[in-house]
């Protein structure tokens, strides 16, 4: 059977003489930027973006920005969206790796099992010439919202659902507006919970979820199985040899920058770049209202002293510039103020030429010791950590969240809420925004085989105060990236000690003034 490899390579922005209609503006190449659309028809009204037909009725209309990458051979195909990293192999191409997933199709509905060593941030639509399926990375971070056919009669897919409500002209709903304005209230980086979207016709794919393009049915894949717990030794070993291809597959692919804080996350990857270290850049974004000695400017500066590594602060302004807010605004539904600035500044220094390495989503392999005093009552004090309150919609969206989970085997429900509904749904809108700064976003600890391999470990060394297991892969990686000390500046307050209890008995509004009034007496 013949193969047929299609390939849709990065667009490039012409420069064009002033006046060339050739030549697309900056507002066209960053508005919906790494966007996608699925569904019965092409969209018009895009001239730019490409067109990819997956089988009748089925179809792909893709920004040009956004790689996209297709294997066929006779009635079967697999298509990549984003792109995909082999730590085993760094030097291997989407299309080869396509070529190796083909040669195990033949069912896509188990096909999931061949993906967990892979990084990246990627969707793949898989057709075995019966079904077709499309799921994502292990953390959801290339995102996907999705319509209900009952509602809307034929089934719509797209990255963010501002698209498919623009498509299909939808309107917010009531409920739903309530509550992300209360949210927005007392949370600057508000997010909806479970599969919940601004629109009830519109639900979100969460991660360790698949979606049948047929029947527009999703379906949880993962986990299959128990966790196996191994010994920290083994472990360390795995790990460190999965960080270390994924960032060297990263590096041929991109010009990459480690963006670096003073906290553990982003000091593991760091680490995990010592064989690069000719070869990537090393940055901090300088937040609005952060001095000059601050712990996430002044340690990452002092540590890159020592490693003799370029580093680069990257201040952002309070002030938007140019037609940057609109456009920022109107590229994401409901898009965050608060993270803008840092797009802008981001952009204007690199211009889209470098792709960043972040250590989000980390704190899935870190014990939440806060979740734990919850005991069994999970999604009430979740709701208070991440000041949701008890609104009934969030309320509701969480607990179909919950009776999902399904056979979760010996896997705990406190880290699966982080990874599915933190990462999957704050972490990835976030990443999706930052798309009009970077040229593509990079998370290491993206890939299901190492956030396995790092949750098998024994609790205790994933934990406060410690964080045994991230040392240990530190030392072994890069030792002299411990030589400046990790989040020095996080003393244990009297407020951070009672904070578990304090979101169990306080109203949401009452946390900020108790904060500011333990500060005037010097305990916060």
């Amino acid at each position: 059977m013949k193969t047929i490899t299609v390939s849709y390579p990065f667009y490039r922005l012409r420069h064009g003489a002033e006046g060339d209609e050739r030549a697309p503006s900056i507002r066209s190449r960053l508005l919906y930027r790494n966007q996608f659309i699925l569904g019965p028809s092409f969209v018009d009204g895009l001239p730019a973006w490409r067109r990819v037909s997956i089988r009748p009725g089925i179809c792909l209309t893709v920004h040009p920005d956004l790689g996209v990458c297709r294997i066929i051979e006779g009635n079967r195909s697999i298509t990549l969206l984003g792109f995909m990293l082999d730590p085993e192999y760094p030097s291997r191409s989407d299309d080869r790796i396509l070529r190796g997933f083909m040669r195990k199709l033949t069912r896509s509905e188990t096909f999931m099992e061949h993906t967990g060593r892979y990084g990246g941030r990627w969707a793949l639509i898989v057709d075995d010439g019966s079904e077709v399926l499309f799921f994502h990375d292990a953390a959801g971070l290339r995102q996907a919202c999705y319509t209900d056919p009952r509602s809307t009669g034929d089934l719509w897919c797209a990255s963010q659902p501002g698209l498919i409500a623009e498509i299909l002209r939808l309107k917010a709903d009531e409920e739903a507006l309530g509550f992300i304005n209360a949210h927005k209230q007392v949370q600057k980086e508000y997010w909806f919970p479970g599969d919940a979207t601004l629109y009830k016709e519109i639900r979100h794919l969460i991660p360790n979820h698949c979606l049948n393009l047929k029947t527009g049915e999703p379906r949880r894949y993962w986990p299959k199985g128990g966790l196996k717990e191994r010994p920290l030794e083994e472990a360390i070993d795995e790990a460190a040899s999965l960080l270390k291809g994924l960032m060297g597959a990263a590096a041929n692919r991109f010009e990459l920058a480690v963006s670096l804080t003073a906290g553990w996350d982003s000091r593991l990857v760091l680490a995990s770049s010592r064989e690069l270290a000719h070869r990537v850049s090393v940055m901090t974004v300088k937040k609005k209202g952060m001095s000059e000695d601050h712990a996430d400017v002044a340690i990452p500066s002092l540590l890159c002293s020592r490693l003799g590594l370029k580093y680069d602060v990257v201040p952002a302004k309070g002030v938007w510039e140019d037609e940057f807010p609109d456009l920022y605004r109107q590229n994401v539904v409901l898009a965050h103020d608060v993270w803008a600035p840092d797009a802008q500044a981001i952009l204007n220094r690199y211009g889209l030429k470098k792709a960043v390495a972040t250590g989000s989503m980390s704190e899935v392999i870190r014990h939440s010791r806060r979740l734990s005093s919850f005991g069994k009552d999970l999604i009430k004090g979740y709701l208070a950590v991440k000041k949701m309150g008890n609104h009934p919609f969030a309320v509701r969206a969480f607990e179909r969240w919950f009776s999902g989970l399904g056979d979760l085997y010996n896997f705990n429900a406190r880290d699966l809420i982080y990874w599915e509904q933190r990462a999957g749904k704050w972490l990835a809108m976030c990443q999706l925004e930052f798309d009009t700064a970077w040229k593509e976003i990079f998370t290491p600890y993206n890939c299901r085989d190492l956030l396995v391999t790092m949750l098998s470990v024994d609790r205790k060394y994933r934990s406060l105060p410690d964080f045994i297991l991230y040392r240990k892969l530190i030392l072994k990686l890069w030792p002299e990236a411990l030589d400046v000390p990790v989040n020095p500046h996080k003393k244990k307050t009297l407020y951070k000690k009672v904070k578990p209890r304090i979101v169990r008995v306080l109203p949401v509004k009452l946390h900020s003034p108790l904060k500011k009034a333990l500060r005037l007496l010097n305990l916060r």
